[in-house]
């Protein structure tokens, strides 16, 4: 009559064969954890940061928390703030929230409608008491482009 062996590893006791199928679920459901946290702490941070634009006043008051991080900022020209270089795409000029102001330096396509006294929104770092170092400028257009509302006929 044959008998079965069942061999021991050195340390431990003897395993199954299914032993090899455990393990393999146990390291499948460590990279799906793995994968699951990287994916939440994306989002968290994602969410926790992307704010689409805050005003001069917020950034001020947050100061040095904002200082070298990509931000967005609202607000309106300045009168009388804008000096455009020689070269014509680099502008420096002045945003203000009614609270506050923040001079702004931009390099690259100026919008059309970009003057003193329009709404724009800024994107670039943040350097306090300093120039905001613009990367991005995004002019909202004028109440003059928006529908008239229609008159009521007698």
């Amino acid at each position: 009559m044959a008998q079965t062996v069942m061999q021991r590893p050195a340390f431990g006791p003897a395993r199954p064969a299914s032993g090899r199928r455990s393990n393999r679920k146990l390291q499948l459901a460590v990279v799906a954890l793995v994968l699951v946290a990287a994916v939440g702490y994306l989002v968290y941070s994602g969410l926790r940061t992307n704010v689409y634009y805050q005003t001069v006043n917020e950034l001020q008051a947050a100061g040095a928390k904002e200082a070298g991080r990509q931000v967005r900022v609202a607000g309106d020209v300045a009168a009388g703030s804008i000096v455009k270089e020689d070269s014509g795409s680099v502008v420096h000029f002045t945003i203000t929230d009614g609270s506050g102001s923040m001079p702004v330096v931009y390099q690259g396509a100026i919008p059309d409608i970009f003057q003193p006294g329009i709404q724009v929104v800024v994107e670039g770092k943040y350097h306090p008491g300093g120039e905001f170092q613009a990367t991005t400028l995004l002019a909202k257009c004028p109440s003059k482009f928006q529908a008239a509302t229609p008159v009521a006929s007698k």
